[in-house]
């Protein structure tokens, strides 16, 4: 079967997206300003978006015809789609329409037969298998956006989508990435009804990277409305103009309608929906004077989507197919509906939501049925017939709802708000006897997920607490799904209060069960920094699950201990416990591990934790692929942080920055605050490699400033990675501020990464100038260190002794620190870390007088850099070298008494850098460097600038 029969409409020659908007020739007066701008944002190429709104015909979709018509003739390809009111519950409705533009580009129009097939491959099976969940629908999202930048060359993009506020879910959420992530040389507009746009794209719209420009179109000026009333009256225009209130629809409809009519509807009183109440009255006015089968088949069509299939509205008016056929023809003759491409649609969306509303509801209900009842015949996808069903099923039509079920579950992953609305149809069907208590309770499960994946956390935590509270079958796993959803949110002390009650009860749960509870409390106990108990608890978990417990339980309990060992610093009984884990996880089934997919992100960063990064890869892998493979898009965000982290130590940049992303992504479509805030934490570090303070200090601040972790234990992850970030960038202030907020001289907490927290922070103390809490740090990392931790972790310590030597003056002491750090990053393949070794180094090595070895160190520090993909790092690399390459080419210096940091701050000065440009250069404070010029000044006996630059030249000649 050809996908395309079951979900596209034809394309044929001379399709035009000018056509498909509306038609060209109506373009309204009066709108002649907002055209101009719209030119000038194409013509600009680059990213922009467009939101223009309105009243209901108002004129949006004639200003996008006009806008369409303008770039065809300015040789810039357009791609145009519409949301229809009556398709919310087919996905990706939107996009397909859009796409149906994109013939003369194969790769795009092969994208669209992608979508296609995953829809007809839908079945009612809800085992397949074969979902499209939320990590593969952002992979098709980054898909569609990079062939929208490859469309868009080389004479750029327009991409108009209509009607945006009747979007279905799907297509909703692949603007919102679009927004977020703007194609390049892509203008994107989106119409909506005034404050109707989809929440979701107002928060990105807020923030987009790109420009957006909003336009509210107003009523047409009486000068300006008076073309669309050719042959009137000036006062009878007049008496148009005041009942329509200037809007351009309600003005072509009352221009049709007899001069009494209009009479009456001028002596009418409002009602309180005002324009919408009024649209309607003229709409059913004029349809009112088709005659009954014209208005039987109006109504019948409103039932169908956008396009319009003769056989389908047939069905639903109960009429002879031949007959529905005259019929559209007279309606195409009235201008009710009219032919775009071949299809018939509507003049306008809202003569179709009119005509739908002056059916009677009962009608209507039997009308989808009928709808639905004729898809089914002609084997449309389930998909198509749901929103039929949804609105035609009956109470107690068991086989209504079960299809609805399927149709939800196999759409919960790529439109949840829809797939929640199948649900409640479902469950209203459902007969409600107590044969069917526990399928109701089945449902109901389902239905929390669908609400949790659309972000309606409330919702699914009212339904999972109702569950949890009873004495169903379906009752533990309400309660371990509730555990899981309050940890989503951060509502630690919340779900250990639920968890912990329920093991308290007498008689309480089964061994299997009790292990299943232990093993989420203690994940909860984790999260809040109690490692302690929550190694109890893991403990205790263990032995229950010896006992009957589920499979694979076991090894989940192994690898929280193996976890909550290495936290408390414990690593001899951690490795060996790790060790345990990871021969048990590998000998897991699939679908054994499939329940218990909460395996594999402690076990990967348990085995990061250890610097067993390869083993750490292989695990997320596997567990993405069985999540990819059965829609647990919970623990997907968690499992792109941890490989995020490991290809970051790994000086994989893009990589790492690509997996902070996709988590990002998740997360926010998931709504987990608190997963999105500790991946953006994990995001800013590869920011900064490539990027650059511009770009990394913001979302520190922000995250500072706005976000506060509720889990102890990503909280420290996230400072430590921020603190990194500040120091790097030249705010040691900032770094030791943030580790000061909540940084313990007692390890446990931060285990094997401990020794690199505290040197981090030894590192910041000395270069704001406090050399004893430098010291007393650094002494810290090293006691850690000597307890076990990774050898890498000795190179953050010997890194940090290399800092308090040369601000000891002992530079020969600090080289021989730094080569030892060098080579401890270098054994363990750790770039990033070596590369800045290596800067260490060649600062060290230049001061000791040998300018050559410096240089070599930092070409090799470049090369890693480069290697990596952080041009950033490589571009301060390459000022190093200039540098160093200048103070090579001076004569030697005559005895001036200063130190090797004091000429080196003083020579920057006489470049005319100021004392913050020259801190972060020097990766010092400002506060360090004025210390470093009022010594120099000193010294040198000089209290200007403008001297110090002269007696430096003076040295150096």
């Amino acid at each position: 079967m050809d996908v395309r029969s079951l979900t596209a409409r034809p394309t044929g020659p001379g399709r035009s997206a000018a056509g498909r908007i509306g038609r060209t020739s109506d373009v309204l007066p009066g709108r002649g300003a907002e055209l101009t701008q719209l030119r000038k944002l194409l013509a600009g190429g680059r990213s922009a978006f467009v939101v223009v709104n309105g009243e209901p015909g108002i004129g949006k979709s004639r200003l996008l015809s006009a806008f369409a018509a303008a770039a065809a003739a300015d040789g810039v390809p357009v791609l145009s789609g519409r949301a229809a009111e009556m398709a919310g519950g087919a996905p990706w409705a939107l996009v397909l329409d859009a796409l149906d533009d994109a013939g003369s580009h194969p790769e795009l129009a092969a994208y669209a037969d992608w979508l296609r097939v995953r829809l007809v491959a839908r079945t009612p099976s809800v085992q397949d298998g074969d979902q499209i969940i939320g990590v593969e629908r952002h992979r098709a999202h980054r898909r569609a956006r990079a062939l929208l930048e490859a469309r868009a060359l080389p004479s750029g993009l327009l991409l108009l989508l209509d009607d945006v506020h009747w979007a279905d879910a799907a297509s909703a959420e692949l603007i919102d990435h679009l927004v977020r992530h703007p194609p390049r040389a892509t203008v994107t507009v989106l119409t909506s009804l005034a404050g109707l746009l989809p929440p979701v794209l107002e928060r990105s719209l807020a923030s987009s990277p790109a420009p957006v420009t909003r336009m509210s179109l107003g009523p047409l000026s009486p000068d300006d409305a008076e073309s669309l009333l050719p042959g009137r009256r000036p006062a009878y225009r007049r008496r148009l103009y005041e009942i329509g209130r200037g809007n351009p629809l309600y003005l072509e409809i009352l221009s049709r309608l007899p001069e009494r009519t209009v009479n009456e509807l001028r002596n009418a009183p409002g009602g309180e929906d005002g324009g919408r109440t009024e649209l309607d009255a003229l709409i059913a006015r004029e349809l009112e004077t088709l005659g009954t089968a014209p208005a039987t088949v109006v109504q019948a069509a409103s039932i169908t989507a956008d396009a319009l299939d003769p056989a389908l509205v047939a069905s639903i008016a109960e009429m002879p197919e031949d007959d529905v056929r005259v019929a559209l023809d007279g309606l195409v003759a009235r201008d009710v509906l009219r032919v775009t491409d071949g299809r018939l649609r509507f003049r306008h969306p809202l003569i179709r939501a009119a005509a739908y509303r002056m059916a009677g509801p009962s009608w209507r209900i039997a009308a989808h049925r009928r709808a639905a009842d004729h898809l089914a015949r002609q084997g449309a996808p389930l998909s198509l017939r749901a929103e039929h069903l949804r609105h035609g099923v009956r109470p107690g039509d068991a086989t209504g709802a079960d299809l609805l079920a399927a149709a939800a579950l196999n759409s919960v992953d790529i439109a949840p708000t829809t797939a929640a609305r199948w649900l409640r149809a479902a469950l209203r069907a459902l007969p409600d006897d107590p044969e069917r208590a526990e399928r109701r309770a089945g449902l109901r499960l389902e239905l929390a997920k669908a609400l949790r994946l659309s972000g309606r956390f409330n919702e699914a935590r009212t339904i999972l607490h109702e569950l949890a509270t009873g004495d169903g079958v379906h009752r533990y796993t309400a309660l371990e799904r509730l555990g899981a959803t309050e940890r989503a949110l951060g509502r630690l002390p919340e779900a250990r209060a639920l968890l912990g009650s329920e093991l308290d009860r007498t008689p309480g749960p089964g061994p299997g069960v009790r292990s299943a509870l232990l093993v989420e409390l203690a994940a909860v106990d984790m999260l809040r920094g109690d490692w302690r108990t929550g190694a109890e608890l893991a403990s205790e978990a263990l032995r229950s699950a010896g006992s009957g417990g589920r499979s694979g339980l076991t090894v989940v309990s192994i690898a929280l201990l193996a976890l909550a060992e290495l936290y408390r610093c414990r690593f001899g009984k951690g490795r060996t416990l790790l060790e345990e884990a990871r021969r048990r996880a590998d000998a897991l089934t699939d679908p054994e591990l499939r329940a218990n997919l909460g395996l594999m992100p402690p076990l990967a960063w348990a085995e990061f934790l250890v610097d067993e990064h390869h083993d750490a890869l292989r695990h997320v892998e596997r567990g993405l692929r069985i999540a990819r493979r059965h829609g647990h898009d919970d623990v997907v965000p968690q499992l792109y942080a941890v490989r995020s982290v490991v290809h970051a130590r790994l000086g994989m940049a893009p990589q790492a920055l690509a997996d902070a992303e996709d988590g990002e992504e998740i997360a926010r479509h998931l709504d987990s605050a608190e997963m999105h805030a500790f991946v953006l934490a994990l995001k800013s570090r590869p920011l900064l490699w490539r990027a650059g303070p511009a770009e990394a200090l913001p979302l520190v601040t922000d995250l500072r400033d706005r976000h506060t972790l509720r889990s102890v234990w990503w909280r420290n992850i996230a400072d430590h990675a921020m603190a990194e970030v500040l120091l790097l960038a030249g705010d040691p202030a900032g770094c030791r501020d943030l580790l000061a907020a909540r940084l313990s001289p007692d390890p446990e907490g931060l285990g094997p990464h401990a020794p690199s927290v505290y040197a981090l922070r030894s590192q910041a103390e000395v270069a704001c100038g406090d050399l004893v809490g430098g010291w007393e740090w650094y002494a810290r990392a090293a006691a850690v260190a000597e307890r076990g931790a990774p050898r890498a972790q000795l190179g953050s310590v010997a890194r940090a002794k290399a800092v308090i030597a040369q601000a000891r003056g002992d530079h020969p002491a600090a080289a021989a620190a730094a080569r030892y750090a060098v080579d401890c990053f270098a054994a363990e393949t750790l770039p990033i870390d070596e590369g800045l070794a290596r800067i260490l180094l060649a600062e060290l090595t230049a001061l000791l007088g040998d300018t050559r070895a410096a240089q070599r160190q930092l070409g090799r520090a470049g090369e890693l850099f480069t290697g990596c993909g952080a041009p950033w790092l490589a571009d301060h690399v390459g000022r190093e070298q200039r540098r160093a390459g200048a103070r090579r080419t001076r004569r030697p210096e005559r005895e001036t008494g200063l130190s090797g940091r004091e000429r080196e701050i003083a020579e920057l000065a006489t470049q005319g850098l100021t004392n913050r440009q020259i801190a972060e250069r020097l990766f010092l404070s400002p506060r360090t460097v004025e210390t470093h010029l009022a010594r120099v000044f000193q010294k040198l006996g000089v209290s200007t600038r403008t001297a110090l630059a002269y007696r430096m030249a003076e040295v150096s000649s």
